[in-house]
């Protein structure tokens, strides 16, 4: 055994103490109701603050209604966290339309030049782009 080693201990071992003492934590079973027409249950610390939708286990449904929640609980939740941002919402970001619509002209252009939609490369500008078809 190598010097300065204890055994019995490793690491992210918090104490030394046994855990026969220790309970589970109290625990609150709330319903959801699936859009598919069942209903499920899922546990929850007693202290946790219950969620007025959950992702259903079965078929994967986001947004299964807890049953017992009240009107306002569920409309708040529903407000909670932004709408999800696409390709196109994260361009818009970045470039102005004005823009997007020149550089839609020139690969257009270059395509043209080209002769076509053709394996190879596109310049545009100062850059060079590749591209190829399979079939």
């Amino acid at each position: 055994m190598p010097r300065g080693t204890l055994r019995g201990y490793r690491w992210g071992h918090t104490t030394v103490e046994p855990d026969r003492y220790t309970g589970p934590v109290a625990r609150v079973t709330a319903r959801f109701a699936c859009t598919r027409g069942h209903e499920f249950t899922v546990h929850f610390a007693s202290d946790a603050e219950l969620p007025a939708s959950w992702t259903c286990r079965l078929h994967g449904v986001e947004g299964c209604a807890r049953l017992g929640a009240t009107a306002t609980a569920t409309a708040a939740g529903k407000g909670k966290g932004k709408s999800p941002r696409t390709h196109l919402t994260m361009l818009y970001e970045r470039r102005s339309v004005a823009e997007l619509e020149i550089l839609l002209a020139d690969t257009l252009a270059a395509i043209r030049r080209r002769g076509g939609a053709q394996p190879g490369c596109v310049q545009f500008g100062d850059r060079t782009y590749s591209f190829r078809y399979d079939g």
